[in-house]
This record gives structure tokens, C-alpha cells and sequence, in this order.
């Protein structure tokens, strides 16, 4: 039975990454940092990261067990549509959410000016997490690590890569994407050094 309620919420646990964004299907392992491209970045990389840097707070300020609206103007259409898919299924399973982020840092990693869907930008947000997953009240919140284990109790530090595009050249940015960094990926970010 209860590798049955952590089984249940083991795409509670994909929801982790929607606290920074929607997560995707890329393998965690496999992301890496950019030393160098965030080394030699151009001025106007640089105004970019920082305006980009301020869309994080208003995913923040977003009440996780709402979905977004429509015309959320800081996330991307495909964004949201995920966003409010995962919450959705969420709550078809009568799984709640409790706790809160705490970003404490954000890290450029990489800018693509000329990335096929648009300007994009990615970024690592660290964060400490005190969020639970509920069902019936009995605590579901499963280890990203073993889906089939349940979180240990207390703060947790996360590491995040996020992806930003812009609709208007790089005045205003919008988060597209999130992955939850695990593993290989998560020790070589810069979260993972300065903790």
C-alpha cells in the first residue's frame, strides 16, 4: 500500500520542477554548465539574464494550487498549458500541495540569440523547498531520486535549469521550461559549489 501512494505521486514529484516551471523529458544527467559562454557574455547578454531573472519571483508569487491564466503575460502558452495539465492531474488524484520556495540563487549558463524557436536563455535557479505533497491527508511526497521511497522530511535544496524566450527581442522574457537537475547534472552547477 505504500509504495502504492508513492507511486501515485511520482508525477507529484515531476511537479517539484513547476516550482521553478514545467518540467520536460530531457535526462537530468545530461545538462551541464557553460563556464565559458557565461565568461564571455556580450553586454546586452547580460541585460538580458537580469530582465530574465525577474520573471522567477512572479512564478514565486503564483498560488501553486491555481492554475495559471490564460494570459499569464511572464510564461510562455506551452508553459502554462503544462503547468495547468500537471496541476490538473494532480487533482484528478486528489493530490495537494503545502510548503513553500525559496530561491537563493539564480546562475547564467547560456545565451542563444539565434536558437530556432527565438532567443533563448538558460538559467540555473537553486532554491531550499520545504513543499510536501498531500493525499487524504497522509504525506505522498516521493524522492525524485526513488520515485518509490518517500522524501525525507525537512528543507530540501534544489537545483532547477530554467529556459526563457523572448517575444520582443530581448526587452521582455518569458519562462518556456524547466528541468528538476538530478545526479551528474546537479554536482556540476554552481548551486551545488556555493552551498
Amino acid at each position: 500500500m505504500r509504495y502504492r501512494s508513492t507511486t501515485v505521486v511520482a508525477s507529484a514529484v515531476a511537479l517539484v520542477a513547476l516550482l521553478a516551471g514545467c518540467g520536460d523529458d530531457s535526462d537530468s544527467d545530461t545538462v551541464s554548465s557553460s563556464s565559458s559562454t557565461t565568461s564571455q557574455s556580450a553586454p546586452d547578454d547580460e541585460q538580458a539574464y537580469a530582465a530574465a531573472e525577474k520573471v522567477e519571483p512572479k512564478l514565486g508569487a503564483h498560488n501553486p494550487n491555481t492554475p495559471l491564466p490564460d494570459d499569464v503575460e511572464w510564461a510562455t502558452s506551452s508553459y502554462a498549458r503544462t503547468y495547468n495539465d500537471s496541476l490538473a492531474a494532480l487533482k484528478k488524484q486528489g493530490v495537494t500541495k503545502t510548503g513553500k520556495v525559496t530561491t537563493t540563487g539564480m546562475f547564467p549558463v547560456e545565451s542563444d540569440p539565434d536558437a530556432a524557436g527565438g532567443w533563448d536563455l538558460t538559467m540555473y535557479r537553486c532554491s531550499t523547498s520545504t513543499v510536501r505533497y498531500l493525499k487524504g491527508g497522509k504525506d505522498v511526497t516521493a524522492s525524485p531520486d526513488d520515485p518509490t521511497k518517500l522524501l525525507p522530511k525537512g528543507p530540501h535544496k534544489n537545483v532547477h535549469l530554467l529556459s526563457f524566450t523572448t517575444p520582443d527581442q530581448g526587452k521582455t522574457w518569458q519562462l518556456n521550461k524547466s528541468q528538476l537537475l538530478t545526479g551528474k547534472g546537479l554536482k556540476e552547477t554552481p548551486c551545488a559549489k556555493n552551498s
